[in-house]
């Protein structure tokens, strides 16, 4: 697992604005699972078999995220590879072509010339405050699922 990097956001406060766009077109906002669901953002590279891999297992636990009242919304820069875009439900694969939530999210310095250079996981109970958030340079740094569903089980215990 590699090593976390420095947090942009801070734990307990409200996240930032997330837009982007479904493979069938729609926008998705964060907001609008606002006081209905608690969240798991990820923000993923299209060309990282670490990345492919932690999605395919974050798919693996759909049954568990809905048991959790937790949607996914897996968000990449570019269009997003096709087997994100046959997700279960409750995960949700679009893209953020102007990268305002990665900076918002991963930093402002989240792209370089090659692209995006981190990927992040990020943990928000219904209400849009943050609980807790993975960054590492690629997808070999996040956190399991165990980690994932441990922290939407706390949220569900608090409120």
């Amino acid at each position: 697992m590699g090593a976390p990097m420095d947090e942009v956001l801070r734990t307990r406060e409200m996240i930032p604005l997330v837009t982007a766009r479904a493979a069938d077109g729609a926008i998705v906002r964060a907001w609008d699972y606002k006081q209905k669901r608690n969240l798991v953002i990820a923000f993923l590279h299209a060309d990282c078999p670490c990345c492919d891999s932690w999605l395919a297992q974050l798919g693996a636990a759909a049954a568990d995220l809905s048991e959790r009242e937790a949607v996914a919304l897996v968000i990449y820069a570019e269009t997003p590879p096709r087997a994100a875009q046959a997700l279960p439900a409750p995960l949700l694969a679009a893209s953020d072509v102007t990268g305002h939530s990665q900076r918002a999210f991963l930093g402002q310095d989240a792209f370089s010339s090659a692209g995006l250079g981190r990927a992040g996981v990020f943990i928000t109970d219904r209400y849009g405050e943050l609980r807790d958030q993975w960054i590492a340079r690629d997808g070999d740094g996040l956190p399991d699922q165990r980690e994932i569903l441990s922290s939407l089980w706390q949220i569900q215990i608090i409120c």
